[in-house]
């Protein structure tokens, strides 16, 4: 499941598919069911034991140790998660993106609920720099260059799901809330890579 969030809250709470009838979210690109849930349960019993056995396989000819699939947004994601406040200063703003070496982060309002998303590029944008050294920003505030609205996933939600999000929406990472409209983790592109790369049940059966 996913959210939408706003300068006024979050904006809906559903699927996948119910996210792109939301006016304030364009689909950049075409969505498409993941393969397995068109597959109905007589499907999915029947196949059960034949990738049960290929997967067997492919471990002893890979040399991989046993490990837990890996299939939710929670098994990989990011935490504790660094945000900042909508008061924050632009100034602020991109020295803690440059402390921590990070490209964005999720802004919150003061009840601690997220409303946007900042990033590095949206700041370079408004910065004037001489000697590496900030001379002067054209807002004082990030509120006026919040990327608004802001995707969020369940920690429940399928990584593959939360990966198609991340491509049709070009985004670099998408936070995960808990039922209370807490930012509990982050997953990044680079968390979706590193799954996929080291998790060979995702890269070949999924």
């Amino acid at each position: 499941m996913f959210s939408i969030y706003n300068k006024w809250g979050r904006e809906t709470y559903s699927t996948l598919e119910d996210l792109y009838r939301v006016e304030t979210i364009n689909p950049i690109r075409r969505v498409k069911r993941l393969a397995t849930e068109r597959k109905d349960e007589e499907e999915i019993s029947v196949q059960s034991s034949l990738t049960n056995k290929a997967l067997q396989s492919y471990s002893k000819l890979s040399n991989i140790r046993n490990e837990e699939a890996v299939h939710y947004a929670s098994q990989i994601m990011k935490r504790p998660v660094i945000t900042v406040f909508d008061t924050t200063t632009v100034t602020d703003c991109y020295n803690l993106i440059e402390e921590k070496e990070i490209s964005q982060l999720p802004v919150l309002n003061n009840e601690n609920k997220p409303i946007g998303l900042i990033t590095k590029e949206s700041l370079l944008k408004v910065l004037l720099f001489e000697n590496n050294t900030i001379r002067h920003a054209e807002f004082e505030s990030i509120k006026s260059i919040l990327s608004q609205p802001i995707i969020t996933a369940d920690p429940s939600s399928d990584i593959r799901r939360v990966a198609q999000v991340m491509y049709d929406q070009q985004l670099n990472c998408i936070p995960i809330t808990n039922n209370i409209d807490v930012i509990i983790g982050i997953i990044t592109r680079t968390d979706i890579i590193h799954a996929v790369s080291t998790h060979p049940v995702i890269t070949l059966w999924a």
